[in-house]
């Protein structure tokens, strides 16, 4: 014997030692056939037997494992479409090697106990792939094949599987695979791990799922992740990408998590020419690590789609992008879509919608049934690629970068929460490229995408950056000739403070070298915000565009419009376009601006026309419309005619460079006149009291006329202050004798009267705008037993007996 079979024999025995594939007897003589041997120099367990029913080939095992560097081989038929293996003992199954089979059957290994792919696990065969931790599979036909109640003479069936049955266990997957047979490599160019045929399925089913820098990979087909709790049925259909799985009928899910080991991520991809589909389905669903799933369609007629659906929580935790739905070659429209009781995404964490080359529109949804929360980003320290540093934001993004229209995203809650930097935005872009020896900026083309929020209860976006460049946002931008999409918000209360915005925009990127120059910028989009109350605190709603028109603002107020603190609202455009459209409707609200905080609503332009400002509000308060001709007497020095340089809040619509071309402002309030709202008083006071005394002589006696104002009341001690009583004239009111309390008393009480019925008159009238409020004037004065002068609206008539009160008028006298 040649020293190289000694070598292969005793190779060979010392793997038998190790042989992790036990039979059991439960398929009679039926029983599957391990015959341990040496193929292409590795060790190799053949399986063959089994019990054969019509296309089905069923194996069971009382162990079923496979060491790192050798093979499970499954050497069925040509015929066969789906083995079906079980394993019936108490032990875990570890595949740490390469699971084979013949043709284009597919494999399902289903083992309550539990199912871990170690680093070097891979999958050779031609079909579809489910390994699951239920206690059975089930068929059409009601049969089913059991790992927890095996038959001793099992009645097995020629029908499809229909369904993954869960007992009293439910056991875990683990999977850490980052096999690369052949050297192959996903769609982000790393192992592809566990990995099916192009346009098949592979399938993880279990209690917990736990993605442990291990990755999975199916190209154009389909990958079901699946977390079950006990006595779950999860239905399975077929398909022509293998299986697609239903948990309709699951009352209890467990949990999935991708997430990195030793720094390497979790990658789950289906980028390919079929389109490609995964769903994730769980009760907490955790991505972190920079772990990522990908669904890219590299076909120019099937779309890409991304499905992640979690009883309570989905948690994204960056740096990275978690989720990503893109087309590559004009596929369909992919859509993203997460469904939760509530959303978190952080620490540079991105949902990315991408559809730069699709033929039609994606979409990007999320339905949390309680909130959102998307918090801060990640900070990146400068290097010579970032040599400023840069800051990712956390998010979620629909986006194109070329041809193709950018998707919508459409996010149904309760609360809608945006910290710290963080973003959602849909915008038509674009891509920096080299050429010449130089970076230049290629625009894209197509149009912005949508983006609606229906937050029931609240929305807030609070902060910006550590570094204050990136504010918590809201926005539809576009860099290119594309348009912008729009903004439709519809919300109980809407809070935007501490530098915080949302922005529909058109503007050109900066510090860049564009392709063939700055091209002609798209539109702006529309804003259009439905709420009860909405409370703008150092925060800002636009629709700017740098060279075009000017998009329009639509606000529908219920209550009311709170600004504070350098506010704006702002519809302002660029170069020759005109400013855009502010419309605010709060016929039963209010508007209000705190005194002096600089909160701006401008409609304004630089060479076009201002734009127009309807307001219809029940009251206005804090407010001033301004003109150009008041902003060039105003300032100092006057150019740029900016309101915000006042500190006052503006309602401004003119055009900076052509004083013909103003726009108008209009303002519709029964109660309130903002252009009164403020008073500028005279440099040179007039003694009103010399010209009051001029009027009435002094009765005879030697002496000059005099009037002297008592009593609280007057001009604040700071004309720029509200009026509080501590600033007013203090005096102590009068205190009058009984005879004369009561009968002053009856002549305020007529003073009452008589302004209760103007006011009632003035209520009846029917006027639209700023009616002024009506003063009765003095009718007459009357003196008391110390001389005082008291003004009345109503002469009393004097009375025969003696009074300390004495009635004059000044033509008495």
């Amino acid at each position: 014997m040649s020293s190289l079979a000694i070598t292969g024999t005793l190779a060979l025995s010392e793997y038998c030692a190790l042989a992790q594939i036990k039979v059991d007897s439960t398929l009679g003589t039926n029983s599957s056939i391990v015959t341990p041997e040496l193929i292409n120099g590795k060790p190799t367990d053949q399986i063959d037997g089994g019990a054969t029913h019509g296309t089905n080939l069923f194996h069971s095992f009382e162990h079923f494992s496979v060491l790192n560097g050798s093979t499970a081989y499954f050497n069925n038929a040509a015929n066969i479409d789906n083995i079906i293996t079980r394993v019936t003992g108490k032990s875990i199954s570890n595949i740490n090697g390469t699971l084979r089979a013949n043709s284009t059957a597919n494999l399902f290994l289903i083992n309550p106990n539990g199912i871990i792919f170690g680093p070097n696990a891979s999958l050779n065969i031609g079909g579809s792939f489910v390994a699951s931790t239920a206690s059975s599979l089930n068929f059409a036909d009601g049969t089913k094949f059991s790992a927890t109640d095996p038959q001793s003479t099992p009645l097995l069936t020629v029908s499809v599987p229909v369904g993954l049955q869960f007992g009293a266990t439910t056991g875990t997957i683990r999977n850490q695979s980052q096999a690369s047979p052949g050297g192959a490599i996903n769609a982000l160019e790393a192992p592809v791990g566990l990995q099916v045929q192009p346009g098949k399925t592979l399938a993880l089913v279990g209690g917990d799922l736990v993605l442990e820098g291990g990755n999975l990979t199916a190209k154009g087909g389909r990958i079901e992740l699946g977390s079950v709790a006990l006595n779950s049925l999860v239905k399975m259909k077929q398909t022509d990408q293998g299986w697609d799985l239903g948990y309709e009928s699951v009352k209890n899910f467990q949990d999935i998590q991708l997430i990195s080991r030793t720094e390497i991520p979790s990658y789950v991809d289906v980028s390919g020419e079929g389109g490609g589909n995964i769903l994730v389905q769980g009760r907490r669903v955790l991505l972190t690590g920079s772990s990522q799933i990908l669904a890219n369609s590299l076909s120019a007629q099937l779309a890409a789609n991304l499905t992640v659906t979690a009883s309570d929580t989905v948690e994204l935790i960056g740096p990275g992008i978690p989720l990503t739905v893109g087309t590559v070659a004009g596929g369909g429209d992919g859509n993203l879509t997460i469904k939760t009781r509530k959303l978190i995404v952080s620490n540079g964490a991105q949902v990315l919608l991408d559809t730069s080359l699709s033929d039609s529109v994606g979409q990007l949804t999320v339905n949390a049934s309680d909130s959102v929360e998307l918090i801060g980003g990640l900070s990146i320290p400068a290097s010579s690629f970032f040599p400023d540093g840069n800051f990712i934001r956390s998010g979620l993004f629909s986006a194109t970068y070329d041809v193709g229209n950018a998707g919508n995203i459409t996010i149904n809650t309760r609360r809608l929460s945006i910290q710290e930097g963080a973003e959602v935005s849909t915008k038509s872009d674009g891509q920096l490229i080299f050429a010449n020896n130089q970076s230049q900026f290629k625009v894209a083309t197509g149009q912005g995408g949508n983006l609606t929020v229906n937050a029931s209860e609240s929305i807030e976006l609070t902060g910006t950056s550590p570094d204050g460049t990136k504010f918590s946002n809201l926005s539809a931008s576009t860099r290119g000739s594309g348009s912008a999409g729009n903004v439709d918000i519809t919300t109980g209360l809407l809070i935007i403070r501490n530098g915080a915005a949302i922005n529909v925009s058109s503007e050109a990127q900066k510090d860049v070298n564009y392709q063939g120059g700055v091209p002609n910028l798209g539109k702006a989009g529309e804003l259009n915000i439905t709420t009860h109350s909405i409370l703008l605190d150092k925060g800002t709603l636009t629709s700017n565009s740098e060279s075009g028109k000017g998009g329009n603002i639509g606000l529908q107020v219920r209550n009311l419009l709170l600004m504070r603190r350098n506010s704006q609202i702002s519809t302002n455009a660029g170069a020759n376009g005109d400013g855009g459209k502010i419309t605010i409707y709060a016929p039963d609200g209010f508007l209000v601006a705190t005194p002096f905080g600089n909160n701006d609503i401008t409609a304004n332009a630089n060479f076009g026309s201002g734009g127009k400002i309807t307001i219809t509000a029940k009251n206005i308060f804090g407010f001033v419309p301004r003109t150009r001709a008041d902003l060039e007497r105003l300032l100092n020095p006057k150019e740029p005619l900016d309101p915000s340089r006042l500190r006052t809040s503006d309602i401004t619509a003119f055009s900076q460079q052509n004083p013909s071309l103003s726009g108008t402002v209009q303002i519709n309030s029964p109660d309130a006149d903002p252009s009164k709202g403020l008073v500028e008083l005279p440099v040179n006071l007039v003694d009103g009291s010399q010209q009051i005394a001029a009027g009435c002589d002094s009765g005879g006696k030697i002496g000059k006329s005099s009037f002297i104002a008592t009593g609280r009341g007057g001009l604040v001690a700071d004309p720029t202050q509200p009026l509080i009583a501590d600033d007013a004239v203090l005096a102590d009111w009068i205190t009058l004798e009984p005879e004369s309390k009561n009968r002053a008393a009856g002549i305020q009480k007529r003073a009452v009267l008589q302004a209760q019925r103007n006011t009632e008159e003035k209520s009846q009238k029917v006027n639209s705008v700023n009616e002024p409020t009506q003063i009765v004037e003095a009718q007459g004065w009357v003196m008391d037993a110390n001389g005082n002068v008291v003004l009345v609206a109503q002469v009393p008539t004097a009375s025969s007996h003696n009074s300390s009160l004495t009635a004059t008028s000044c033509a008495a006298r």
